[in-house]
């Protein structure tokens, strides 16, 4: 299978390694407004592709089956749409649109068309924390009060210094998919404050997150995009859980090159891998974003929340299941 790479920012890099490392797909297109960053993108990985800067330019200039959406996050649903609508696969990064009615009509469309859509879920899937969950589980009961702090630098902010509540939608999104691993409970209210801390750097902000749960379990979350890497945490984030006679905190050191939990690559190369496996499945293409549809829930409300600066109810995640 060929594919399209639209966005050639810094994720790009480790999309790259990741499906060269798998070799199912080749990496026909890089498609990016910035020629420049494309090219040198594609100087790096030794690639030989065609170069577009639109998905229409792409599809006059080479056949492809996939596109990867590596694009801003609030570029992710009309480029994932318009892909869908054009019969390509789609693998996209987190999140998968802003808005649950966006996230639901593309789940709808990859049905309808009987194509792939996957979502980036590295975070919430990683074996460090997936064990940690287990061993909440199997030695406390809800409900939970859990609190976690991501804070983390940026070499270069990227996208990042023009998006509308870029730790909102670019950071805590990961998040989100950690603590649905924690807390199973429905969610059912959200509240969020993004404030820009510029006058550390043009990029800075620090989002406040509040989640509220059926079983009476709260979610604390405080993440951002600082200016001095001593304060940093691990990009997992550092969690405490605390419940009825039980305590404990999962903080994987930020200065540590230590390996995976488990022996085998990294949680984003293993999510890729997997997206690549769906592809290749005979018959109908599955639609594993599917399981995304509750993160984006939060989302959806945790951004309302910041726009109305007051709680907003979750977004009831209907049964699309086949």
């Amino acid at each position: 299978m060929k594919a399209a790479l639209i966005g050639c920012g810094a994720i790009a890099g480790r999309w790259i390694r990741s499906l060269l490392a798998d070799g199912r797909i080749e990496i026909a297109v890089l498609v990016d407004p910035d020629q420049q960053a494309a090219h040198a993108l594609a100087d790096r990985y030794e690639l030989s592709p065609v170069f577009a800067t639109t998905l229409d330019e792409t599809l006059t200039l080479a056949p492809v089956d996939v596109v990867v959406n590596l694009t801003p996050p609030d570029h992710h649903y009309s480029v994932s749409r318009e892909s869908l609508a054009h019969g390509l696969h789609v693998l996209t990064e987190k999140p998968l649109a802003l808005s649950l009615p966006d996230a639901l009509d593309l789940v709808h469309l990859a049905r309808e068309r009987g194509l792939l859509l996957a979502v980036m879920q590295n975070r919430g899937t990683d074996p460090g924390f997936l064990a940690f969950c287990a061993t909440v589980h199997l030695n406390a009961e809800p409900p939970f009060a859990i609190t976690t702090d991501t804070l983390v630098t940026l070499p270069s902010p990227g996208f990042r210094s023009s998006q509308h509540l870029p730790v909102t939608t670019d950071l805590a999104v990961h998040a989100l998919d950690q603590v649905r691993a924690l807390i199973t409970a429905p969610p059912t209210e959200v509240t969020c404050t993004e404030t820009p801390t510029g006058f550390l750097a043009p990029h800075s902000a620090i989002a406040t997150i509040i989640v509220r749960f059926a079983d009476g379990s709260l979610f604390t979350y405080r993440g951002g995009y600082i200016a001095d890497p001593l304060l940093r945490t691990d990009a997992n984030g550092d969690w405490r859980v605390e419940a009825h006679d039980f305590a404990s905190r999962w903080a994987p050191d930020p200065t540590s090159s230590r390996k995976p939990a488990e022996p085998g690559p990294p949680a984003y190369q293993r999510c890729i891998t997997a997206m690549v496996d769906a592809l290749h499945q005979p018959g109908t293409a599955p639609v594993p974003a599917v399981g995304n549809l509750g993160s984006i829930a939060l989302l959806d409300a945790a951004l309302r929340s910041a726009a109305s600066r007051r709680p907003v109810p979750v977004p009831e995640v209907p049964d699309v299941r086949p």
